[in-house]
C-alpha cells in the first residue's frame, strides 16, 4: 500500500522541440556519443531531465531556454541534452531511441523530482545538480555557472564535508548547493553542523535554515520552532511553522501506530511516500493524544485531527472521514477552507460510492463562502455532481465559469454535466 503526496505548478503547454535560437540541444547522439563529444571539445554537458507532465518543465523550456543569452552562455560552455524520462504513446523514434539511457541516468543520478539538470565535466562525471524552475534567464544563468566553478560545484562540496571541513562560510556554501540540487537527505545533516557554529539560532536567516532543515525531533531546530512561535511566525509565518511541526509530530507519534511496519519514503520536489505495512485497524487515539499533549501543547488538537483525517482517507473509511469533517465545520471557529478544498479533493480522488458524496457536500458547503478563492466553486460543483445533485452543480460551475477569463475547459465541464457524463 503506498500513499503519494505530491504538489504540482501547472504551466501551459509546450513540447520540447528543435529551437533556432538560445540552447541548442544534441538531438542525433546517444549519450554514450555525448560524453564522447564533450571529451573532444573540452566542454561539460548540461543535461536537462524532464517529463512530459512536468508543468516547470513545459516553463523553461517555452520561456528560459530559448532565450538568446541563455543559449550564449550554454552553447559556449556545454553540449547540451534534453532526455524525457517517462515513456507516453506519442513518442517520437527519437525519444525512444533514448529510453533505455533514460532509464539508466534516472536510476544512476537518482532522479526523482522534476526538472532535473545535471552537470558533468569532460570526463562525464556527475559534478552538480540543480532541481527546479527558474523564474528568470539570470537566476538560470548564475545557478549553472556554479556548475563551472570548482569551488561551488556541488560533487567538490561534499568532498571536502567528507573530508572533514565545517567552518561555517563554507557550511553555508554547501547548504545552499544542496537545497539547488534537492537532496534532502543530506540538508538537515548540513544544517544541524551549521548551527553547531552558531551562538544565535533566532536571527532571520537561521530561522529560514530551521524552517528547510528540520525534520526530525532530534533536529536542534525543532526547539526553537516548538519554544519560540512568537520569534519564528514573524519570519516564516504560523501555516508554515505548524506545518513542519505537524509533519515531524505524524511521522514520530501517529504514522508509527497507524501503520504497522510502515515506511516513509522522501524524494526531492515535496514528494514522500507512505507505505509497506499494514493498516492498524485499533488504534488508541486517546493514547496518541495524551503524548502529543504533552510534547506538542496547543498544537496537539490540530495534529490529531490531521493525523485521523490521513488515517481514514487511507483505510477508505469515508464515514468516520465525513463525520469528522462535519464536525470539525460545525464547530464554525477559524474553519481552514483550503484544508477543506484538499479533503474534498481527495474524496473526489479516491472515492467510488456516491453515498458518501451526499454526505460530503454538507461539510464542503463552506467553500461557496470563500470569496477570496472562486476555484473552491468548482470543488464544490464536483462533489455535488458526484452526489447526484446535478442542476445546483451546474449553477456552481456556471458561477465559476462567469468569474474565468477563459472559460472554455469549463464550459466543456458544463456539457459534460448537462448530458449526465462522468467527469474526471
Amino acid at each position: 500500500m503506498k500513499f503519494v503526496f505530491l504538489s504540482l505548478l501547472l504551466f501551459s503547454s509546450f513540447c520540447h522541440a528543435q529551437q533556432t535560437v538560445g540552447i541548442k540541444f544534441e538531438k542525433k547522439l546517444d549519450w554514450k556519443e555525448i560524453k564522447q563529444k564533450a571529451k573532444k571539445e573540452n566542454k561539460f554537458i548540461f543535461l536537462d531531465a524532464y517529463t512530459t507532465w512536468c508543468g516547470p518543465c513545459k516553463y523553461m523550456a517555452a520561456k528560459i531556454f530559448p532565450q538568446a543569452q541563455v543559449g550564449d552562455f550554454f552553447n559556449k560552455n556545454f553540449i547540451s541534452v534534453s532526455v524525457q524520462i517517462d515513456k507516453t504513446k506519442k513518442d517520437n523514434e527519437s525519444i525512444k531511441s533514448w529510453y533505455k539511457d533514460a532509464d539508466m541516468i534516472a536510476k544512476t543520478y537518482k532522479i526523482n523530482a522534476y526538472p532535473t539538470y545535471l552537470f558533468f565535466n569532460k570526463n562525464g562525471d556527475l559534478v552538480h545538480s540543480i532541481t527546479g524552475a527558474s523564474s528568470n534567464a539570470n537566476d538560470f544563468i548564475a545557478k549553472a555557472k556554479e556548475a563551472l566553478n570548482p569551488k561551488t560545484q556541488y560533487s567538490n562540496l561534499k568532498s571536502e564535508y567528507i573530508n572533514g571541513k565545517r567552518d561555517s562560510s563554507f557550511l553555508l556554501s554547501l547548504i545552499s548547493a544542496t537545497i539547488a540540487a534537492g537532496d534532502d537527505s543530506l540538508l538537515h545533516i548540513y544544517i544541524n553542523n551549521y548551527f553547531a557554529t552558531q551562538n544565535d539560532l533566532l536571527t532571520p536567516q537561521n530561522i529560514k535554515l530551521i524552517a528547510q532543515g528540520t525534520t526530525k525531533s532530534s533536529d536542534i531546530g525543532f526547539n526553537i520552532l516548538l519554544k519560540y512561535p512568537k520569534e519564528v511566525e514573524a519570519i516564516i509565518g504560523k501555516e508554515e511553522r505548524f506545518r513542519i511541526l505537524n509533519i515531524i509530530a505524524f511521522d514520530e507519534e501517529i504514522f508509527p501506530i497507524i501503520m504497522i511496519n510502515g515506511k516513509k519514503t522522501v524524494y526531492g520536489g515535496g514528494l514522500s511516500i507512505y507505505g509497506g505495512g499494514e493498516m492498524n485497524k485499533n488504534v488508541n487515539w486517546s493514547a496518541i493524544k495524551t503524548k502529543l499533549n504533552l510534547k506538542y501543547n496547543d498544537l496537539a488538537e490540530q495534529i490529531i485531527f490531521n493525523g485521523k483525517l490521513k488515517y481514514y482517507d487511507w483505510l477508505e473509511d469515508w464515514v468516520n472521514f465525513n463525520n469528522l469533517l462535519l464536525n470539525y465545520t460545525s464547530e464554525g471557529n477559524n474553519v481552514d477552507t483550503a484544508l477543506i478544498n484538499n479533503m474534498a479533493g481527495k474524496l473526489l480522488q479516491d472515492c467510488k460510492d456516491k453515498k458518501y458524496f451526499q454526505s460530503a457536500i454538507n461539510w464542503a458547503s463552506i467553500l461557496v463562502e470563500n470569496k477570496e478563492h472562486p476555484y473552491y466553486l468548482q470543488t464544490y460543483s464536483l462533489l455535488l455532481y458526484k452526489a447526484g445533485e446535478n442542476d445546483l452543480a451546474i449553477r456552481y460551475m456556471k458561477e465559476y465559469a462567469s468569474l474565468l477569463k477563459n472559460a472554455e475547459s469549463i464550459n466543456e465541464t458544463i456539457k459534460k454535466m448537462k448530458k449526465g457524463e462522468e467527469i474526471e
